[in-house]
């Protein structure tokens, strides 16, 4: 896990956090709905994501370590992969759900992927840890796959 850090972002208030973060993340989704009728408006996707991860290195000081840098980091890589590699549209559809379940159900798949990731976590991988880090319910904030099932 990352040490805490002081930075602009830890010191702005929780509720402006979160409808940036929401506001963000809706505008890429939008740009996903319109990107399935016309897939030109997928490379805008990839390049607000680009500015977003951008973003958020800014306000995490460059710090690629902090797990929301990271999982827009890995955001942004899915839908590059997904727009320009051939043949991987198919990330696009993914994604387009994915995102879908963190806007309205708080589910964010992604986050859970990249908290899989050795850096990310306490203790060894284990089909028990991924069961908790899959069907852990959804939560606001931080992500946490210890919360809710035990």
């Amino acid at each position: 896990m990352s040490p805490q850090v002081d930075t602009f972002w830890e010191r702005t208030p929780q509720r402006v956090r979160k409808t940036l973060i929401w506001s963000l993340w809706f505008v890429t989704w939008l740009g996903l709905v319109i990107g399935l009728f016309d897939q030109v408006f997928f490379q805008y996707v990839v390049i607000f994501s680009a500015l977003h991860a951008v973003l958020f290195l800014i306000l995490f000081k460059l710090n690629i370590r902090p797990f929301p840098v990271q999982v827009r980091i890995a955001y942004f890589a899915w839908v590059a992969v997904g727009t320009y590699v051939p043949h991987m549209v198919v990330f696009m559809y993914i994604t387009f759900v994915g995102l879908a379940t963190n806007l309205f159900l708080g589910y964010c798949p992604l986050a859970r992927m990249v908290y899989l990731l050795p850096w990310n976590r306490n203790g060894k991988f284990s089909l028990d840890l991924l069961r908790r880090v899959v069907f852990s319910p959804p939560t606001s904030g931080k992500f946490n796959p210890m919360r809710g099932l035990n």
